[in-house]
């Protein structure tokens, strides 16, 4: 018998944790549909709130895809630490040129290099699809 009522009271609590992380979130006003990625409020938190869009996080999260893509790419064999740099100041240069209000934190666009870095394929694969580019060129 008392084993059905610890249960019952566990039950009860999970049910009021998850209704007061909802509560949370709504206080906060997240919706959890426009968190992209899971990372808009935690990485991109140096956006100002009227920078906070969905379309300004798809912009600053491609951009770097692409600087990493092509770092990737064009400088295989170094070392990752000299990729990173190399990324680091092409991503600040890509920043810049898209006039964002808050300066970002070099630790900030180290965090999303190192992110979509994660997110690219194996480097076998980006080099059979640049040949094959190179290839139809030609």
């Amino acid at each position: 018998m008392g084993e059905l009522i610890i249960q019952y009271v566990l039950i009860v609590f999970l049910v009021v944790g998850l209704a007061y992380f909802v509560y949370l979130l709504k206080d906060k006003g997240i919706k959890i549909t426009e968190d992209y990625f899971g990372i808009a409020y935690t990485m991109l938190g140096f956006l100002e709130n009227n920078e906070a869009t969905t379309e300004n996080q798809k912009k600053i999260l491609r951009t770097i895809s692409e600087i990493v893509n092509y770092v990737e790419v064009n400088y295989t064999n170094q070392e990752n630490s000299m990729k990173e740099e190399k990324a680091l100041v092409l991503a600040r240069e890509a920043m810049d040129s898209l006039n964002l209000k808050n300066k970002i934190e070099e630790h900030d666009l180290r965090r999303l290099i190192r992110l979509c870095s994660g997110f690219m394929p194996s480097t076998n694969k980006i080099f059979r699809s640049e040949k094959l580019k190179y290839e139809k060129e030609n």
